[in-house]
């Protein structure tokens, strides 16, 4: 009995537990039912609060469309409006040409026939046929325009002339501005700083076997006098100046001064020398992109311009200021800019070469072209750059040119200030010599000489033959970098006293 009970009560607890279960899970059902209504509720509502709000912006955009597509509408309509008026006028104007255009056909008609009328009459009054009354008509018109034609011819003659100087000058100018090189004058002399004045005995020597040596191995002049720390390489020729400054750098460097040890030293160098000359021949073509454009043999000679001058100008820096102003000459005149440039550079080749060799520049520079086989117009460029020839090719007339304004410019030159006196003095005396002279000066450097005559003793026929008599007199006997205006002024003074 005992078991039949508990196996009851066991089948009651069991139905009244599952019973409480299932109770509490429908009411868990119940509560996400709720859950769930009140989320679906809530999702309702934002989604028609953002329908409605997408509705709004919709309508908004639609309606702001709405009025620019207006607003569009009505420009076009006014644009049409504009056009068809533009249109209106452009039809009224067309009829106004025609009707003017038919007015002059009849008016020119009309001409013809009053033309013809008169050219009968006149041919009836002269009792002349057409053709002769033509003749005569046109004879008379000649005579009488005569003067005035020619007049016209001489005043297009006039302009032309001075279109062609403000050409020619404006060219010249576009060509200098090019180029802005420093100004340098090389001197004669080198000055070498030494540690201390001990340094001069060795440089000397036992009974003067040192300097003797030097000076034998470099060609230059070794000055030791009383300055302090220093010494002077004196010597007309650059090239051997910067050979012998490195090699006594070094000796004084090494501080072995014997003559076996100077002679090793100048030697050594002088190999160095050459080397920094093709380094400079190298670095001009390339700065001026001509690089491939000469035999490699010329390079060294192109260096060996940078130890050259000629009044204290630089030939090397001369040349490249050649060959830029040249090479814009070229762009303006039609020439080849390439070849004149380098035309421009070797002009003065012959330069690195006349302490060698004999001959003139031009000469010297032009067999050193010829015998590397440049272009025949480099040649040319070279040979006739002073105008050697009468005639010469355009490229050597631009090179001319560029040499002229490269030498003459302010500053380019150094000149002793005694050849400039002397210059200048002889100028004015070579003046004044001529009879009627009152007063004669020479100004800007001696390139203009201002002449004053006697009014009463030179007429002014006279005077424009002695202004050109004193320019080819100067011309012919005195030396002179570029031209000399000459300026001559005739001064008439009428003086009366009323008493």
């Amino acid at each position: 009995m005992g078991v039949i009970f508990g196996m009851i009560l066991s089948a009651v607890l069991f139905f009244i537990w599952e019973n409480r279960k299932v109770s509490q899970a429908a009411t868990k059902s119940d509560t996400i039912l709720k859950a769930a209504d009140q989320k679906k509720e809530a999702l309702l509502e934002k989604v028609n609060k953002e329908a409605s709000e997408v509705l709004e912006r919709a309508k908004r955009e639609s309606n702001e469309m709405t009025q620019k597509a207006e607003k569009i509408e009505e420009r076009i309509l006014e644009r049409e409006e504009k056009i068809e008026k533009k249109l209106e006028q452009i039809e009224q104007k067309q009829e106004e040409i025609v009707k003017k255009e038919d007015d002059l056909r009849v008016q020119r008609e009309g001409l013809v026939q009053k033309q013809e009328e008169l050219d009968g009459k006149l041919s009836e009054l002269a009792k002349l046929s057409e053709s002769e009354a033509k003749e005569l008509f046109l004879q008379e018109v000649a005579q009488k325009y005569d003067s005035d034609g020619m007049q016209v011819v001489q005043q297009h003659k006039k302009k032309i002339e001075d279109n062609k100087k403000e050409i020619a000058r404006e060219i010249i100018l576009k060509s200098i501005q090019q180029y802005a090189g420093d100004v340098t004058s090389e001197v004669t002399t080198t000055l070498i700083e030494i540690p201390s004045d001990d340094i001069k005995g060795k440089l000397i020597g036992k009974e003067g076997r040192n300097i003797t040596t030097f000076e034998k191995a470099t060609g230059v002049a070794l000055i030791i006098d009383d300055t302090p720390d220093s010494v002077f390489i004196s010597g007309f020729d650059l090239y051997r100046r910067y050979i012998a400054k490195k090699s006594l750098e070094k000796l004084i460097e090494d501080g072995r001064i014997q003559p076996a040890r100077i002679e090793e030293v100048v030697e050594a160098t002088e190999k160095d020398a050459e080397i920094l000359l093709k380094d400079l021949g190298n670095k001009t073509l390339e700065e001026l992109n001509l690089v491939g454009m000469v035999a490699d043999e010329v390079i060294p000679i192109i260096g060996k311009l940078r130890f050259r001058t000629s009044y204290g100008q630089n030939i090397l820096k001369h040349s490249k200021e050649v060959a830029l102003i040249a090479e814009r000459l070229a762009e303006d005149l039609g020439a080849d800019p390439k070849i004149v440039k380098l035309g421009g550079l070797l002009h003065d080749l012959g330069k690195a070469l006349d302490q060698e060799i004999e001959g003139t520049h031009p000469e010297i520079g032009g067999k050193v072209a010829r015998k590397y086989r440049l272009p025949e117009k480099v040649i040319d460029m070279i040979e006739n750059h002073h105008g050697e020839q009468f005639s010469i090719s355009l490229e050597a007339a631009i090179v001319q040119v560029a040499d002229a304004i490269s030498s003459v410019r302010p500053g380019a030159r150094r000149e002793a200030i005694e050849q400039y006196v002397k210059r200048v003095q002889e100028m004015e005396a070579l003046v004044q010599s001529y009879s009627g002279v009152s007063k004669a000066y020479a100004l800007s450097a001696g390139r203009e000489v201002r002449v004053f005559v006697d009014a009463d003793v030179v007429t002014d026929l006279k005077a424009q033959d002695m202004a050109k008599e004193i320019a080819e007199k100067i011309q012919s006997e005195l030396s002179y970098p570029g031209e000399v205006k000459v300026n001559l002024i005739r001064e008439m003074r009428v003086i009366e006293y009323a008493k």
